[in-house]
């Protein structure tokens, strides 16, 4: 076993160039890069050179390129580079997905090569961010125009843009140039503004300018890129932090910014499909309508964008694409690759990805359902990169060792980040400790990536899940041994329950975390007041402040309709304070509501994407039909491969409303199948709690035939017994 860390670990962490205050490159065609730095508040440009590059797993004699074969194994063997990227490119033929090439995009490349990276010596605040909101009187600008552009940037200016449509759009442009921001971002601004936007620019014929060159805004794939500044969408930025937490009600700027408590106390609410007429009547209203929006994208980026700038510290990519990538294949391989390019090596092709046995993945153990009092949550902290670490289990094909001396050091570093962190010198150190810990979860997934990773290795993988789980199961007889009530454990950790106080508990964890190997380590997390146990990662949790804790996608998923999301939390809740009575009482309520027609389409509307495109659904249509598909194509829409909508069932059908980022006149309707979501409500949602009751008492809570509260009074929720432990202190 070997802690030690490499030389060379910090460098391919961090890079090796420590140039600061890096904050936006853009490398073009001829190896010519131009930088924008912050040095001390002030904003500088330079200049650098790189040559274009490309890996291949062979050559052709006449090609007229340097070709270099490279030491090592690995497939890809071959280092090609010309000064002139569009040649190269030509040259060998190479195409997006070529399987015989790996190429990176040239900003990549550049970073690659240099060893620099974004924002080294900045902090998140160092940053100038201008956040922009179009208010339009469609949702698509082929009939629809903007008349109105709230603006705002992190120093607190704000402005509000009126008047002629093509004015707004050179004056946009005119205020961008004149703030000079690092960073555009809004939520949804990939989605909805900038195509917007770009549509009607061309309308008027105005270049957009909002870069800092005359390089116009150009569209990659899904996203928009302009040269010199960072384009950063924050609903990127709650899609990941929603992917991990699974906490948000949905993704709607508003709504996230209401569950953060992120809204102005008298924040205005106006109806999407009304923003346009309310205008005439009521400038005023809608103008501060139009700015708290920006306003709350600044706080919502304050909020969950440090860990994605402190990742743009370590990784070599632009920010803006940092902020939405994987953490795996996006940030993790681009290091990897950094540091072979440096030491000009061959790069590995999922040499050692595939086994043919099936992959054995981590232990998950349900030990009871139901509620329970006094529940101990105990971590096994990091334990995949803490197996990694503690056992020296790479990947077989990374012939430098750089995954795993990566893994090491960024499990130093983060300790000593957090280790800062509590000492409150600075919400940089707990940024980078989270930005770590991301990166860290996702080694193991690596690993086990399959053709997707370069550095992939199953036997590696299949390693490090069977040590997991000989450690589980080693806490899990020491805390048998300690007569507890088990409840689930897997590789995050254990739950347990006892009538122990939290120093004995505090106690039991560290007796057990001191006899694991050497760099795995049991930590105490909290106490809980109560717990309800429902299915493996589904649980929830009342902890002694009074507050709930929802996990997994029983109790909290974006598919969940927004009313009975609140439903379930609303249940939960009651259950967790042993209230039948209110149980109950929310659930006729919630009956009642439906029944009367008092929800809109949008509380019951279902989020879905369309992830085929139409000729894919119609292909695959014969075999099954899919709800989201048919009420597109019964509404004589199209359709692209990505897209966001919601749906709502009606009588003999269902109902289309926009993604949840935007608004429109259904958002007013209730002609929903009562029926059906009465069927929902009480065969779905309302099991939520089935492990709460005993089977009889469910019944008589939830019955549609249990018209008032007294046959439902006599109905106990059931709370699971638990060891008394004695004799062990």
């Amino acid at each position: 076993m070997s802690l030690a860390l490499p030389e060379h670990s910090l460098h391919w962490l961090e890079g090796w160039d420590d140039t600061s205050g890096i904050v936006s490159v853009d490398a073009n065609s001829r190896g010519v890069v131009r930088i924008w730095r912050r040095v001390e508040g002030v904003l500088q440009l330079e200049q650098d050179s790189f040559t274009p590059w490309v890996y291949a797993k062979k050559v052709e004699a006449r090609w007229d390129l340097q070709i270099t074969e490279l030491p090592g194994s690995g497939t890809y063997k071959y280092l090609i580079q010309n000064n002139d990227w569009q040649k190269l490119r030509n040259t060998i033929g190479l195409t997006r997905e070529h399987p015989d090439f790996y190429a990176v995009g040239l900003n990549e490349q550049y970073l690659m090569a240099s060893g620099r990276t974004y924002f080294k010596s900045l902090e998140y605040t160092d940053l100038i961010r201008l956040q922009f909101d179009l208010e339009t009187t469609a949702l698509e600008a082929n009939n629809g125009i903007i008349f109105l552009i709230a603006i705002r940037d992190s120093t607190g200016f704000e402005l509000l843009l009126e008047g002629d449509e093509a004015n707004l759009i050179r004056n946009l442009v005119k205020i961008v140039q004149q703030r000079n921001p690092d960073i555009l971002e809004n939520h949804n601004i990939n989605g909805f503004d900038l195509p917007f936007l770009e549509a009607r620019a061309v309308v008027h014929n105005i270049p957009l300018l909002l870069g800092r060159t005359q390089k116009p805004l150009r569209r990659e794939g899904d996203r928009y890129s302009v040269a010199g500044r960072e384009i950063i969408d924050t609903l990127d930025a709650v899609w990941r932090h929603d992917f991990v937490t699974r906490e948000l009600p949905s993704h709607r700027l508003k709504d996230v910014a209401k569950h953060y408590g992120l809204s102005a106390p008298d924040r205005v609410y106006l109806e999407g499909s009304s923003i346009a007429s309310m205008y005439q009547t009521n400038p005023d209203l809608v103008r501060r309508y139009a700015l708290e929006d920006v306003r709350e994208v600044d706080k919502l980026s304050q909020k969950l964008l440090p860990a994605s700038f402190a990742l743009a510290k370590l990784a070599p990519r632009r920010y803006e694409r940092i902020s939405s990538a994987g953490t795996a294949t996006g940030i993790l391989e681009p290091m990897l690759v950094r540091a072979y390019y440096q030491a000009k090596r061959a790069l590995p092709s999922s040499d050692c990805a595939y086994l043919e046995t099936p992959h054995n993945g981590g232990a998950v153990f349900l030990f009871a359902t139901g509620l329970v009092k006094n529940v101990v949550k105990a971590d096994i902290a990091s334990l995949y990169p803490s197996v990694m670490r503690a056992f020296d289990i790479g990947s077989s094909c990374d012939e430098m060792g750089v995954l795993l001396a990566l893994v090491k050091q960024m499990l130093v570093t983060r300790l000593e980040h957090k280790r800062l962190a509590k000492a409150k010198q600075g919400g940089h150190h707990d940024a980078m400790q989270a930005a770590l810990k991301l990166v860290l979860n996702s080694a193991y997934g690596y690993l086990g990536a399959g053709n997707m990773a370069l550095f992939a290795d199953r036997k590696a993988a299949d390693a490090i899940t069977q040590t997991g789980r000989d450690i589980l199961e080693n806490v899990i007889q020491q805390l048998r041994a300690a007569k507890v009530m088990l409840l689930e454990a897997d590789t995050d950790g254990v739950f347990f329950a006892s009538n122990f106080t939290e120093s004995q508990a505090r106690d039991v964890v560290k007796n057990i975390s001191d006899s694991l190997p050497e760099g795995i380590t049991l930590e105490f997390d909290d106490l809980y007041t109560a717990m309800l146990s429902h299915d493996i990662k589904n649980y929830a949790l009342l902890r002694r402040d009074n507050t709930v804790q929802l996990r997994g996608v029983n109790f909290r998923s974006s598919r969940f309709e927004p009313a009975m999301q609140v439903f379930t939390e609303q249940i939960v809740t009651a259950a967790l304070h042993n209230n039948t009575d209110e149980i109950s009482r929310i659930y006729f309520e919630t009956r009642g509501k439906l029944e009367q027609r008092l929800y809109t389409a949008r509380e019951l509307a279902t989020r879905v994407r369309l992830r085929k495109t139409m000729s894919e659904y119609s292909t695959s249509r014969n075999k099954m039909r899919e709800a989201a598909y048919e009420a597109m194509l019964a509404a004589g829409q199209t359709w692209v491969k990505g897209q966001r909508l919601r749906i709502y069932r009606r009588v003999g059908g269902y109902g289309i409303l926009p993604a949840d980022e935007t608004e429109s006149d259904l958002e007013r309707a209730n002609d929903y199948d009562v029926t059906h979501y009465l069927n929902l409500l009480e065969r779905v949602y309302a099991k939520k709690l089935d492990t709460a009751f005993s089977k009889e008492d469910f019944a008589r809570v939830f019955s549609s035939f249990a018209q008032d509260n007294l046959f439902a009074s006599e109905a106990k929720l059931h709370w699971l017994d638990q060891t008394v432990t004695s004799g062990l202190f």
